[in-house]
């Protein structure tokens, strides 16, 4: 009566095969194992802690399945846990070093919009400033190893002792084409690579999130004036310790017209 009653309520047609063997009732005791029953063949099983995790099924009724230390269950199979998300284009992901210590986890060649702690973009002003929640928000930076085509080291991860030049694919709007983020004081779209800043940067984490504190060698990053509540300015600091932090997304490069 008991089995048909297991049986009714969790079918096992189709199901795979559990990986652990059924055991003897005196097997069991003599394993440092947890006893249960198999939802999968109702047969008295041995799941064994140091490699196995139980998933319950009926905890009252002792019915449960055995998986691999690692996988996880999908419906009444055990299989791999899927690959954790990970930075990409337009994912909204910050992105992370490839090699921890070794690079930043951004690439040569490769455009990001920065996300200020707060979770607001930085951007520019009404004119050319860069800033933090700023009329237009949301500047494109592609990442250069040099000023001129920027094709340096194209798709090669930024080594953390690197430096390296921000193309501002939105550039100044009084002019035309792509420019570059440098200057002095606040700092703001240059239409000159001679006046670019050289960028620097490592790695950090806030609330379980990588992000890149950057610097402008050799001095440092900082916002240089008041603004209102959640803005802010960027600006070169000759403390080389101060830097400013950004979360990095990967986004498309534009097409320069």
């Amino acid at each position: 009566m008991k089995t048909a009653l297991l049986l009714a309520l969790f079918p096992i047609s189709g199901l795979a095969n559990e990986a652990t063997q059924a055991l003897e009732p005196h097997a069991l005791q003599q394993r440092a194992c947890t006893p249960l029953t198999s939802a999968l063949t109702l047969q008295p099983i041995c799941c064994d802690p140091s490699t196995q995790s139980i998933f319950w099924i009926n905890k009252l009724l002792n019915l449960g399945i055995c998986c691999a230390l690692g996988e996880i269950l999908d419906g009444f199979t055990c299989a791999a846990p899927p690959p954790p998300p990970s930075a990409g284009i337009c994912t909204g992901e910050a992105v992370c070093p490839h090699k921890s210590g070794a690079d930043l986890g951004i690439k040569y060649g490769h455009c990001y919009v920065l996300q200020a702690l707060s979770g607001l973009y930085l951007g520019h002003d009404y004119d050319t400033k860069y800033e933090v929640q700023g009329e237009n928000p949301g500047v494109v930076f592609r990442v250069c190893g040099d000023t001129t085509a920027c094709n340096t080291t194209v798709d090669a991860f930024v080594g953390a002792n690197d430096t390296w030049w921000m193309q501002d694919q939105m550039g100044d709007p009084a002019s035309t084409g792509f420019g570059w983020l440098g200057g002095g004081g606040d700092l703001s779209v240059q239409d000159s690579p001679s006046t670019a800043l050289v960028v620097a940067g490592s790695s950090v984490c806030y609330g379980g999130k990588c992000a890149v504190c950057i610097t402008f060698p050799p001095g440092g990053a900082h916002a240089p004036c008041p603004l209102s509540p959640g803005q802010s300015h960027l600006g070169v600091s000759s403390n080389p310790n101060n830097c400013q932090s950004f979360f990095w997304q990967e986004v498309g490069c534009r097409s320069e017209k």
